[in-house]
Protein backbone atom coordinates (compact mmCIF):
# COMPACT_ATOMS: atom_id res chain seq x y z
CA UNK A 1 0.00 0.00 0.00
CA UNK A 2 3.10 2.32 0.93
CA UNK A 3 4.73 1.72 -2.22
CA UNK A 4 1.20 2.26 -4.59
CA UNK A 5 0.87 5.69 -2.48
CA UNK A 6 4.59 6.50 -3.09
CA UNK A 7 4.35 6.05 -6.97
CA UNK A 8 0.96 7.75 -6.88
CA UNK A 9 2.75 10.64 -5.31
CA UNK A 10 5.25 11.19 -7.86
CA UNK A 11 2.73 10.42 -10.91
CA UNK A 12 2.55 13.29 -13.69
CA UNK A 13 -0.93 14.76 -13.72
CA UNK A 14 -3.03 14.44 -17.01
CA UNK A 15 -5.23 17.11 -18.10
CA UNK A 16 -8.20 16.26 -20.30
CA UNK A 17 -8.32 17.40 -23.81
CA UNK A 18 -10.86 19.39 -24.70
CA UNK A 19 -13.61 17.98 -26.33
CA UNK A 20 -14.58 19.57 -28.99
CA UNK A 21 -18.03 18.77 -31.56
CA UNK A 22 -18.78 20.90 -34.35
CA UNK A 23 -22.21 20.62 -36.58
CA UNK A 24 -20.22 20.75 -40.12
CA UNK A 25 -16.55 19.68 -41.12
CA UNK A 26 -15.75 22.99 -42.50
CA UNK A 27 -15.84 23.86 -38.20
CA UNK A 28 -13.98 21.25 -37.10
CA UNK A 29 -11.37 22.13 -39.11
CA UNK A 30 -10.69 25.34 -37.79
CA UNK A 31 -10.93 23.79 -34.43
CA UNK A 32 -8.43 21.03 -35.13
CA UNK A 33 -5.95 23.71 -36.97
CA UNK A 34 -6.59 25.95 -33.56
CA UNK A 35 -6.40 23.17 -30.80
CA UNK A 36 -4.12 20.55 -32.88
CA UNK A 37 -2.86 17.98 -29.60
CA UNK A 38 -4.89 19.61 -27.14
CA UNK A 39 -8.63 18.80 -28.77
CA UNK A 40 -10.71 15.82 -29.04
CA UNK A 41 -13.07 17.15 -32.32
CA UNK A 42 -15.43 15.56 -34.50
CA UNK A 43 -18.02 16.94 -36.45
CA UNK A 44 -22.06 15.35 -37.02
CA UNK A 45 -22.54 16.76 -40.80
CA UNK A 46 -20.16 14.59 -42.98
CA UNK A 47 -18.40 16.80 -46.05
CA UNK A 48 -20.64 15.26 -48.25
CA UNK A 49 -23.71 16.00 -46.62
CA UNK A 50 -26.35 18.60 -46.97
CA UNK A 51 -26.13 19.82 -43.85
CA UNK A 52 -29.84 21.15 -43.55
CA UNK A 53 -30.86 17.69 -43.51
CA UNK A 54 -29.74 15.92 -40.89
CA UNK A 55 -30.75 13.54 -39.12
CA UNK A 56 -30.39 13.81 -34.85
CA UNK A 57 -29.17 9.56 -34.70
CA UNK A 58 -28.56 8.72 -30.98
CA UNK A 59 -24.61 8.22 -31.44
CA UNK A 60 -25.21 11.86 -31.86
CA UNK A 61 -26.39 12.78 -28.77
CA UNK A 62 -23.43 10.62 -27.18
CA UNK A 63 -20.94 12.30 -28.45
CA UNK A 64 -23.14 16.06 -27.49
CA UNK A 65 -23.06 14.30 -24.24
CA UNK A 66 -19.32 14.19 -23.61
CA UNK A 67 -18.59 17.42 -25.57
CA UNK A 68 -17.34 20.50 -23.29
CA UNK A 69 -18.16 22.84 -25.86
CA UNK A 70 -20.31 22.49 -29.37
CA UNK A 71 -19.97 25.23 -32.09
CA UNK A 72 -23.03 25.28 -34.76
CA UNK A 73 -23.23 27.97 -37.89
CA UNK A 74 -26.13 28.66 -36.30
CA UNK A 75 -28.60 31.57 -38.03
CA UNK A 76 -30.89 28.25 -38.62
CA UNK A 77 -28.70 25.97 -40.36
CA UNK A 78 -28.82 23.07 -37.94
CA UNK A 79 -32.61 23.96 -36.58
CA UNK A 80 -34.11 20.83 -38.04
CA UNK A 81 -31.66 18.47 -35.90
CA UNK A 82 -29.18 20.54 -33.23
CA UNK A 83 -31.96 21.23 -30.72
CA UNK A 84 -32.41 17.52 -30.75
CA UNK A 85 -29.05 16.62 -30.34
CA UNK A 86 -28.49 18.59 -27.32
CA UNK A 87 -31.75 17.46 -25.21
CA UNK A 88 -30.65 14.16 -25.96
CA UNK A 89 -27.40 14.89 -24.75
CA UNK A 90 -28.63 16.20 -20.93
CA UNK A 91 -25.29 17.71 -21.09
CA UNK A 92 -25.48 21.15 -19.05
CA UNK A 93 -22.43 22.55 -20.44
CA UNK A 94 -23.61 22.76 -24.28
CA UNK A 95 -27.38 23.98 -23.43
CA UNK A 96 -27.49 27.21 -25.51
CA UNK A 97 -26.35 30.10 -23.04
CA UNK A 98 -23.54 28.25 -21.55
CA UNK A 99 -20.25 29.11 -22.57
CA UNK A 100 -19.86 25.23 -24.25
CA UNK A 101 -22.38 26.59 -26.60
CA UNK A 102 -20.91 28.67 -29.83
CA UNK A 103 -22.90 29.65 -32.59
CA UNK A 104 -20.73 31.40 -35.33
CA UNK A 105 -23.16 32.85 -37.47
CA UNK A 106 -24.22 35.92 -35.61
CA UNK A 107 -20.43 37.34 -35.55
CA UNK A 108 -20.19 38.26 -38.67
CA UNK A 109 -22.53 40.06 -41.22
CA UNK A 110 -24.68 37.75 -42.46
CA UNK A 111 -26.13 37.86 -46.11
CA UNK A 112 -29.23 37.80 -47.90
CA UNK A 113 -31.52 38.22 -45.03
CA UNK A 114 -34.63 38.48 -46.28
CA UNK A 115 -37.30 41.69 -45.65
CA UNK A 116 -40.92 41.30 -45.53
CA UNK A 117 -43.29 38.27 -44.20
CA UNK A 118 -41.36 35.01 -45.18
CA UNK A 119 -43.81 32.13 -46.20
CA UNK A 120 -43.15 28.36 -46.58
CA UNK A 121 -44.37 29.20 -50.12
CA UNK A 122 -41.10 30.87 -50.60
CA UNK A 123 -39.17 27.35 -50.06
CA UNK A 124 -36.80 27.12 -47.33
CA UNK A 125 -35.85 30.78 -46.81
CA UNK A 126 -33.57 31.03 -43.51
CA UNK A 127 -34.67 34.41 -41.79
CA UNK A 128 -31.70 34.96 -40.53
CA UNK A 129 -29.70 35.35 -43.23
CA UNK A 130 -28.04 32.74 -45.98
CA UNK A 131 -25.95 30.79 -43.59
CA UNK A 132 -23.03 29.39 -45.75
CA UNK A 133 -20.64 31.87 -44.09
CA UNK A 134 -17.38 29.79 -44.39
CA UNK A 135 -17.37 29.63 -48.05
CA UNK A 136 -15.92 33.08 -47.21
CA UNK A 137 -11.99 32.94 -46.54
CA UNK A 138 -12.73 36.46 -44.97
CA UNK A 139 -15.16 35.62 -42.48
CA UNK A 140 -13.69 32.61 -42.12
CA UNK A 141 -10.70 33.69 -40.14
CA UNK A 142 -12.88 36.11 -38.69
CA UNK A 143 -14.93 33.28 -37.20
CA UNK A 144 -11.21 31.19 -36.12
CA UNK A 145 -10.33 33.95 -33.87
CA UNK A 146 -13.91 33.97 -32.36
CA UNK A 147 -13.61 30.13 -32.00
CA UNK A 148 -9.69 30.35 -30.57
CA UNK A 149 -11.38 33.00 -27.82
CA UNK A 150 -14.25 30.79 -27.02
CA UNK A 151 -12.04 27.59 -26.39
CA UNK A 152 -9.37 29.75 -23.88
CA UNK A 153 -12.31 30.60 -21.80
CA UNK A 154 -13.12 26.88 -21.47
CA UNK A 155 -9.35 25.91 -21.15
CA UNK A 156 -7.48 28.93 -19.82
CA UNK A 157 -4.00 27.31 -20.08
CA UNK A 158 -3.88 26.88 -23.27
CA UNK A 159 -5.54 30.39 -24.53
CA UNK A 160 -2.47 32.06 -25.62
CA UNK A 161 -1.39 29.23 -27.67
CA UNK A 162 -5.55 28.65 -29.37
CA UNK A 163 -5.42 32.65 -30.12
CA UNK A 164 -2.03 32.36 -31.79
CA UNK A 165 -2.82 29.81 -33.93
CA UNK A 166 -6.28 31.21 -34.58
CA UNK A 167 -4.69 35.11 -35.42
CA UNK A 168 -2.46 32.71 -37.78
CA UNK A 169 -5.12 31.20 -40.16
CA UNK A 170 -6.94 33.99 -39.97
CA UNK A 171 -3.61 35.89 -41.84
CA UNK A 172 -2.83 33.07 -43.91
CA UNK A 173 -6.40 33.08 -45.38
CA UNK A 174 -6.21 36.92 -45.70
CA UNK A 175 -2.89 36.83 -47.48
CA UNK A 176 -4.44 34.06 -49.74
CA UNK A 177 -7.63 35.71 -50.84
CA UNK A 178 -5.19 38.59 -52.26
CA UNK A 179 -3.64 35.51 -54.43
CA UNK A 180 -6.85 33.92 -55.05
CA UNK A 181 -8.38 37.82 -56.08
CA UNK A 182 -5.88 38.26 -58.80
CA UNK A 183 -6.34 34.52 -60.24
CA UNK A 184 -10.11 35.09 -60.35
CA UNK A 185 -9.95 38.33 -62.18
CA UNK A 186 -7.48 37.17 -64.35
CA UNK A 187 -9.82 34.20 -65.24
CA UNK A 188 -12.43 36.93 -66.69
CA UNK A 189 -15.59 35.19 -64.92
CA UNK A 190 -17.91 37.58 -63.70
CA UNK A 191 -21.12 35.66 -63.72
CA UNK A 192 -22.43 31.69 -62.58
CA UNK A 193 -25.27 29.94 -62.40
CA UNK A 194 -25.00 27.75 -59.21
CA UNK A 195 -27.98 25.32 -58.18
CA UNK A 196 -28.48 26.22 -54.61
CA UNK A 197 -27.66 29.99 -52.77
CA UNK A 198 -24.12 27.79 -51.41
CA UNK A 199 -21.70 29.86 -53.10
CA UNK A 200 -23.04 33.27 -52.32
CA UNK A 201 -20.35 34.36 -49.96
CA UNK A 202 -17.90 32.93 -52.04
CA UNK A 203 -18.94 34.62 -55.16
CA UNK A 204 -19.48 38.50 -52.59
CA UNK A 205 -15.96 38.17 -51.32
CA UNK A 206 -14.60 37.72 -55.12
CA UNK A 207 -17.26 40.08 -56.58
CA UNK A 208 -18.88 36.98 -58.98
CA UNK A 209 -22.31 37.60 -60.19
CA UNK A 210 -24.39 34.65 -58.75
CA UNK A 211 -27.00 35.19 -62.20
CA UNK A 212 -29.33 32.01 -61.76
CA UNK A 213 -29.93 29.53 -59.72
CA UNK A 214 -31.12 25.90 -60.79
CA UNK A 215 -33.77 25.68 -57.73
CA UNK A 216 -36.52 27.65 -58.53
CA UNK A 217 -36.79 28.53 -54.72
CA UNK A 218 -34.23 26.88 -51.84
CA UNK A 219 -34.95 23.77 -51.16
CA UNK A 220 -37.55 23.11 -54.32
CA UNK A 221 -35.93 21.13 -57.32
CA UNK A 222 -35.81 22.58 -60.50
CA UNK A 223 -39.04 22.55 -62.90
CA UNK A 224 -38.74 22.38 -66.79
CA UNK A 225 -40.34 25.92 -66.81
CA UNK A 226 -37.81 27.32 -64.54
CA UNK A 227 -35.11 25.75 -66.46
CA UNK A 228 -36.24 27.72 -69.69
CA UNK A 229 -35.82 30.14 -67.70
CA UNK A 230 -32.00 29.86 -66.61
CA UNK A 231 -30.78 29.18 -70.62
CA UNK A 232 -32.43 32.21 -71.42
CA UNK A 233 -30.45 34.14 -68.55
CA UNK A 234 -26.99 32.08 -69.61
CA UNK A 235 -27.96 32.83 -73.50
CA UNK A 236 -28.81 36.79 -72.45
CA UNK A 237 -26.01 37.38 -69.96
CA UNK A 238 -23.27 35.11 -72.04
CA UNK A 239 -22.56 32.93 -68.54
CA UNK A 240 -19.40 30.83 -68.98
CA UNK A 241 -19.75 28.33 -66.09
CA UNK A 242 -22.42 26.17 -64.02
CA UNK A 243 -21.24 24.89 -60.68
CA UNK A 244 -23.43 22.06 -59.02
CA UNK A 245 -22.58 21.83 -55.31
CA UNK A 246 -21.33 18.43 -55.08
CA UNK A 247 -24.52 16.86 -52.67
CA UNK A 248 -26.84 17.99 -55.48
CA UNK A 249 -27.69 16.22 -58.67
CA UNK A 250 -26.42 17.64 -61.93
CA UNK A 251 -28.48 15.90 -64.33
CA UNK A 252 -30.43 19.57 -64.52
CA UNK A 253 -26.93 21.28 -65.89
CA UNK A 254 -26.48 18.21 -68.45
CA UNK A 255 -29.97 19.55 -70.06
CA UNK A 256 -28.97 23.15 -70.29
CA UNK A 257 -25.60 22.19 -71.64
CA UNK A 258 -27.55 20.67 -74.80
CA UNK A 259 -29.20 24.18 -75.58
CA UNK A 260 -25.89 25.85 -74.64
CA UNK A 261 -23.45 23.57 -75.83
CA UNK A 262 -19.88 25.58 -74.52
CA UNK A 263 -21.26 26.28 -71.21
CA UNK A 264 -18.78 24.62 -68.78
CA UNK A 265 -20.30 22.51 -66.18
CA UNK A 266 -18.36 21.58 -62.76
CA UNK A 267 -19.49 19.70 -59.85
CA UNK A 268 -18.25 21.47 -56.62
CA UNK A 269 -17.40 20.42 -53.38
CA UNK A 270 -18.46 22.68 -50.79
CA UNK A 271 -17.15 21.28 -47.03
CA UNK A 272 -13.80 19.89 -46.33
CA UNK A 273 -13.74 16.12 -46.94
CA UNK A 274 -16.13 16.97 -49.56
CA UNK A 275 -14.40 15.19 -51.86
CA UNK A 276 -11.05 13.33 -50.91
CA UNK A 277 -8.86 15.91 -51.72
CA UNK A 278 -10.14 18.19 -49.90
CA UNK A 279 -8.15 18.18 -46.34
CA UNK A 280 -8.45 22.00 -45.18
CA UNK A 281 -10.27 24.88 -45.62
CA UNK A 282 -7.42 26.12 -47.85
CA UNK A 283 -7.78 23.28 -49.97
CA UNK A 284 -11.47 24.18 -50.52
CA UNK A 285 -10.77 27.69 -51.40
CA UNK A 286 -8.59 26.99 -53.75
CA UNK A 287 -10.33 24.15 -55.19
CA UNK A 288 -12.78 26.34 -56.71
CA UNK A 289 -10.97 29.37 -57.36
CA UNK A 290 -9.41 26.37 -60.04
CA UNK A 291 -12.37 25.66 -61.12
CA UNK A 292 -13.36 29.12 -62.13
CA UNK A 293 -9.83 29.74 -63.98
CA UNK A 294 -11.22 26.32 -65.89
CA UNK A 295 -8.57 24.08 -64.32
Amino acid sequence: MYIILLVGSFATPSYAKLNVLTTVTDLRAIVSEIGGDQVDVSSIAKGTQDPHYIEAKPSYMIKASKADLIISIGLELEIGYLPSIIQGARNPKITQGSKGYLEVGPLIKALEIPTGKITRAEGDVHPLGNPHILLDPIRTGEIAVKIAQRMGELDPSNAKQFLEKGLALQARLQKKTKDWSKRIKKANVKSVVSYHKTLTYFFDRFNIENSAILEPKPGIPPTASHILEVIGIIKQKKIPLIMIENYFDASTADRIKEEVPGIRIASVPVSVNGTSDINSLDDLYEKLVSVIEGR
